[in-house]
């Protein structure tokens, strides 16, 4: 198989698999890291980690996903990921209104808002029960899908929230309130009212592929084919097969071009809504000696933004010829561009040292 010539500060690897096609491919991944601060300013992050597997907290049946693979053969337009936690502006505080807005090519506009709310417990009031007035929020709250509604049903622990499984919340004929949470995160404009309410799931981060609606993209796998080393898929795959967002986070093409990020009561330390203004990327690769082998030009399809850890990434990805029993020999090589053109303007001064030795 192919070698890979990496002469970026982005993160690169290659990875044998099966295109939807049912046809075996390679995938070039690479991704793209920077940090930013409280003022929106960007600074390039070298060698940013590229998640191989799905990481869950806990339980893969009963948690969340910590993190996304970046290594899927293929994905569907784009998808947005965020990790990170809802901030108080203040004390006293006990609702909390966060938000991301993306402006892509041509303007178009995404926004984003959850409502963050302080803890709580269920009042009874006769033969009804409602959620009481949410306490001041003293810390930043994790906005993971375990603060969300959802959850097993406490009567019917085998019963849980397809949805959500992770979650608070969910009753399966809404009784048994007593020690029953409430979610903190929940996503307008239907809020929980009573414990048999049925209200969306609020979250920015990735769904677990047996969660609703990942599962119903599952592809059907052909176990003979498997056993002998075949494609694993009976059939043409949905392409949504490896997007892992919620739905609402999820574009119908790639991202391209300027993208300016807004971000409202997700970093700490800040009461001011934060403005990010990404830098175009224009990545280049080719195959050393071969010219005759087309490539396709590598699309991002996943942006990732960690608010508490400030950092945003840009996930890359594009198909390679690979043939099992007349392997393709040669390098890959991933160039930027726009760095190289910056680094022959700016060249780095020598090393006196260097000069003395030579």
């Amino acid at each position: 198989m192919f070698q890979l010539d990496n002469r970026t500060d982005w993160s690169a690897g290659l990875y044998p698999g099966w295109g939807r096609n049912r046809q075996r491919q390679g995938t070039l991944v690479f991704k793209v890291g920077y940090t930013f601060d409280a003022a929106g300013n960007l600074s390039p992050l070298p060698q940013p980690t590229i998640e191989e597997t799905d990481r869950y907290r806990g339980d893969p049946e009963t948690s969340s996903l910590i993190a996304a693979n970046d290594i899927a053969p293929f994905k569907q337009g784009g998808e947005l990921l965020l990790y990170g936690s809802a901030h108080p502006a203040g004390s006293g505080d006990s609702i909390l209104q966060i938000k991301v807005n993306l402006r892509q090519r041509n303007n178009q506009f995404w926004s984003k808002e959850l409502r963050v709310f302080g803890p709580r417990s269920w009042k009874r009031r006769l033969f009804a029960a409602f959620p009481s007035a949410p306490a001041p929020i003293e810390r930043p709250v994790e906005l993971v899908f375990e603060n969300a509604y959802g959850g097993t049903d406490p009567r019917n622990p085998e019963e849980s929230f397809p949805a959500n499984p992770a979650g608070v919340g969910f009753s399966l004929r809404g009784f048994s309130t007593k020690g029953l949470s409430l979610p903190r995160i929940e996503y307008g404009p239907s809020f929980i009212t009573s414990p048999a309410s049925r209200v969306k799931t609020a979250g920015f981060g990735p769904l677990a592929p047996h969660w609703e609606p990942r599962c119903q993209e599952s592809a059907a796998i052909d176990t003979e084919s498997l056993a002998f080393g075949g494609c694993p898929w009976s059939k043409e795959p949905s392409e949504t097969l490896y997007n892992s967002a919620p739905l609402d986070q999820r574009f119908d093409r790639p991202f391209e071009g300027v993208l300016t990020l807004q971000l409202k009561g997700l970093v700490a330390d800040t009461s001011q809504d934060i403005l990010i203004h990404l830098p175009v990327v224009k990545p280049f690769v080719s195959f050393e000696g071969r010219p005759e082998i087309e490539i396709a030009p590598p699309q991002c399809d996943t942006l990732v933004i960690d608010t508490d850890q400030q950092q945003i990434h840009l996930i890359w990805r594009t198909a390679l010829p690979l043939d099992v029993e007349n392997p393709i020999r040669g390098w890959i090589v991933l160039r930027d561009p726009e760095a190289e053109a910056a680094q022959a303007e700016n060249p780095a001064e020598e090393d006196p040292q260097e000069i003395i030795h030579s």
